[in-house]
């Protein structure tokens, strides 16, 4: 095997157990058995179990605040409901896509744990930053008031992140292993009716 394809089995089988077992209670032998890798490949591409995450970690969140970025420059756009929906329903499309690591964020964001809250803290900030800014016209369009923006951005972030942090409630009524697609476009309906504003 590649050193690409070891590198993306160990980042694949750790965001699974990282999901079901929390960091803590992941080994850094239960990934190499799962990746069906060596031990050694863990320090060769990360140095360790901490490294590990810390490269996952700055891989999905660069990649997910670039998309964020690249979807506030259609700005001016945003004032449009149907344009704004497209750009929430990107952003949904690309945590499903990492639906296990996504969850394990969430996760690990509503715990008091300093390195955690290192790891994510300049993300978490920036995410905010270009989530305000995407709400910001639409808001405008809508002619809601300072406190009523304040309030949607919070209802807007609890439904971006709702499957995520509430992936069990999610698994009584929906199977995960269906079409990401199939799932993202129900959401979106129940979403739209959300935020029907007149």
């Amino acid at each position: 095997m590649s050193e690409l394809s070891s590198k993306q089995r160990i980042m694949e089988a750790a965001a699974q157990l990282f999901f079901y077992n929390g960091f803590n209670g992941t080994s850094i032998r239960s990934i190499t058995d799962k990746a069906s890798v060596n031990v050694s490949m863990i320090h060769y591409h990360f140095k360790n179990k901490q490294g590990l995450l810390e490269h996952m970690t700055v891989d999905y969140f660069e990649n997910y605040l670039d998309l964020l970025e690249l979807l506030t420059e259609q700005e001016d756009d945003l004032s449009s409901s149907d344009v704004f929906f497209q750009v929430i329903e990107q952003i949904i499309h690309y945590k499903y896509d990492y639906f296990q690591f996504s969850c394990f964020i969430q996760r690990e964001l509503s715990l008091d744990n300093m390195f955690i809250r290192e790891l994510f803290s300049t993300y978490v900030a920036k995410e905010k930053f270009l989530l305000e800014k995407i709400t910001e016209s639409i808001s405008k369009a809508w002619n809601l008031k300072s406190v009523e923006r304040e309030v949607f951005y919070i209802q807007l972030k609890s439904l971006i992140n709702g499957p995520f942090v509430y992936a069990n409630d999610w698994q009584e009524h929906y199977h995960w292993d269906q079409s990401g697609y199939i799932f993202v476009k129900k959401y979106m309906e129940t979403f739209k009716k959300w935020f029907s504003f007149k």
